[in-house]
């Protein structure tokens, strides 16, 4: 049997800062304390998806987190999972909607490392991504998904392998719809601004007796702003037209107050355009194209929660997820391709509590992922991927002093392609100087296996290239290390720095003699990514109750050949300062940027940028409230996406300035 050594992960990311604004918003809403009564820190926000069974604040997790809340982000306006993660340190997000504007495609960036091979998204305890996928449901989930229908949001940083399986080599982004609360309640936001955009949302949550719901049905269009680093723009009408109609339903029942069951069920229906204009290189010349890609996905949950005794508490959850997306051609050679992902995942997880100091996570999870590629027109189709993963896991959590932390968890999982995989994580954490300051580190290691795709022996056409299967890739691998110290240093302001180290190897790339033809093969040598994460956060309650967040990012992402990794970034810029000037009135700016990018060649280096925004949101009553945003304040230009044949004319560049409003009305 093939056995492939995997082990800790990431490392505790010292902040859930992303969303520090958060904070500040709280801390708007609730009375000032009586200084003789204000704690010495503040309590942290609570982690869930990696310890299941128990809410632990991320600063005694170890594990490198940030927390994401999607009501704060939306005062701020930010209404999609792509802007929202333009904010978390450590990644590198494309502004204004992804590589190819709004709706296309969305690569998350963790520490230099892509979305499209390292970087797992769960929904409601589901894995979008299967073994074989490819990374296309992750970065098209991102790439769509609205604000609205979010609950809990937490990216974990670091090699997640130990806990997640496959795919979480840099890291997971973990979401959860989110749970009814309070008197039934219903609200319907609009908004309406530049280029033909529109987004209109209907939300209505609350509890009854036993029983909680939450519905949320959204849809949006916006025909995008096409332009070209050659001055060109498309001939053809609306051509990259988005159009997108969401839903999100979660059901919790309440069987008595230790026993819950819970249901969920999330669909989309979107289709966008992407437009190709004519182009030549060398001897060979193709037309223009307008393609027209159409994603449907369904996702159902079923989920039980008890307490069996007052140490051993359980959970079982049962899921389907079912992505469909379609590339359809017209007016070009290029041929209609069909994507069709199934997974099938249940899990059975469980907490027991020995002690107060000691506590163990321990359960099975068993995945059946159905990956299919077709191409009608020339009859080519990769079907029967059927991957089986059968995993057993653990993870035990010491506390051998107060205040001192420790954790070790591991994972063995038997696939039916990739026989045993192993992995380890080992993490620890201190809080000393009353909890005002605290360290950490972790060390894991995560694993990738090869898709469907790049192991399939067949040849597939895409666009026109043609790349080539390898059945005897080996799974990539990686070990990660985080340092950090996080430190109160005055009340209501935080400073934070984890420094990070991750050696990859057995990278899956491509081999080429003509540009033409691609040959999936593993990469010799090792690819490393090291750097810093430096962050800020703070509050002044009386003075207009303004806060700030600031994060700054340095990753060396070299490849074997001391080259800079592909599609990847040298530093990232995030930054926020929001202020309340007069009652009921939330204005801000925000900050994005980047520098050293890397193209989708180690040859070609694109431009930096600085992108600013302006918000502001304001309650008129407790019934209804306004906001305007301006996105791209100073029309800064940049290449958003290098062109995929590599030429001028194809090389798009970013969104202008545009300019938003609407209303959200409460009732």
């Amino acid at each position: 049997m093939k056995k492939t050594l995997i082990s800790p992960k990431g490392s505790p990311a010292v902040l859930a800062l992303a969303l520090a604004s958060s904070c500040v918003y709280a801390q708007q809403e609730n009375p000032s304390t009586p200084t003789a009564e204000v704690p010495e820190t503040e309590l942290a926000p609570v982690t869930v998806s990696a310890h299941e069974g128990t809410a632990v604040p991320y600063d005694a997790t170890g594990v490198s987190v940030s927390i994401l809340d999607p009501e704060e982000l939306k005062k701020e306006g930010i209404y999609s999972v792509t802007e929202a993660l333009t904010t978390v340190p450590g990644t590198y997000v494309l502004p204004g909607g992804g590589s190819y504007q709004r709706g296309n495609i969305s690569d998350l960036v963790i520490r230099g490392m892509s979305s499209q091979r390292y970087v797992l998204s769960m929904m409601d305890g589901m894995r979008l991504d299967g073994m074989n996928s490819d990374g296309l449901v992750t970065n098209g989930f991102i790439s769509r998904a609205p604000m609205f229908g979010m609950g809990t949001m937490e990216l974990l940083r670091g090699a997640e392998g130990a806990v997640y399986g496959s795919g979480a080599m840099s890291g997971v982004l973990f979401m959860e719809t989110p749970e009814g609360k309070g008197t039934p309640s219903a609200s319907v936001f609009n908004e309406y601004g530049s280029f033909d955009s529109y987004t209109g949302n209907f939300t209505t949550q609350g509890r009854s007796g036993k029983t909680a719901y939450f519905l949320s049905s959204t849809y949006e269009h916006t025909n995008n702003d096409v332009k070209y680093a050659d001055g060109s723009k498309p001939t053809l009408k609306h051509p990259a037209r988005f159009l997108n109609w969401s839903q999100a339903l979660r059901l919790d029942h309440y069987l008595n107050e230790k026993n819950k069951l819970t249901f969920t069920y999330r669909r989309e229906d979107a289709s966008c355009r992407y437009y190709s204009p004519a182009g030549s290189s060398g001897d060979f010349t193709w037309p223009a194209s307008n393609s027209i890609y159409t994603f449907r996905t369904n996702l159902i949950t079923a989920k039980y929660q008890g307490e069996i005794t007052d140490k051993w508490t359980t959970s079982l959850m049962a899921g389907y997820y079912d992505s469909d997306k379609t590339i359809g051609a017209r007016g070009s050679s290029v041929s209609p391709w069909n994507y069709e992902l199934d997974n099938v995942q249940i899990e059975w997880r469980n907490l027991y509590k020995w002690n107060e100091k000691n506590r163990t996570t321990a359960g099975l999870a068993w995945t059946r992922t159905d990956f299919d590629t077709v191409n009608e027109d020339q009859e080519q189709k990769n079907n029967g991927n059927l991957d089986s993963v059968l995993s057993v896991f653990a993870e035990h959590t010491f506390e051998p002093v107060k205040g001192w932390t420790n954790s070790l968890a591991a994972r063995l999982d038997s696939s039916n392609v990739f026989h045993e995989l192993f992995t380890l994580r080992g993490a620890t954490n201190y809080k000393f100087n009353r909890e005002r300051t605290r360290v950490f580190a972790s060390v894991g290691r995560g694993y990738a296996a090869p898709s469907a795709f790049q192991r399939s022996g067949a040849t597939y056409e895409a666009g026109y290239a043609f790349y080539h299967g390898n059945p005897n890739l080996d799974c990539e691998t990686d070990w990660t290390v985080d340092f950090g110290l996080e430190q109160q240093w005055m009340k209501d302001h935080f400073l934070a720095a984890t420094l990070f180290w991750t050696r990859a190897e057995n990278a899956i790339g491509t081999d080429s003699s003509d540009y033409t033809h691609y040959y999936y093969v593993n990469k010799e040598g090792h690819q490393t990514y090291q750097g810093v994460e430096l962050t800020a956060r703070g509050t002044f309650e009386h003075h207009w109750n303004t806060g700030y967040t600031l994060a700054w990012t340095l990753t060396q992402p070299k490849t074997g050949d001391d080259e800079q990794v592909v599609n990847s970034v040298r530093q990232t810029w995030s930054a926020d300062l929001h202020t309340s000037p007069v009652k009921k009135l939330v204005t801000g700016i925000g900050l994005v940027a980047a520098v050293g990018r890397r193209g989708l060649d180690v040859n070609t280096r694109l431009d930096n940028y600085v992108v600013l925004r302006w918000y502001a949101n304001y309650e008129v009553n407790d019934h209804l409230s306004i906001h305007v945003r301006v996105e791209n304040l100073t029309n800064e230009k940049f290449i958003l996406s290098q062109g995929e044949r590599n030429t001028p004319s194809d090389t798009m560049i970013n969104p202008g300035t545009a300019v938003y409003a609407g209303c959200t009305v409460k009732f």
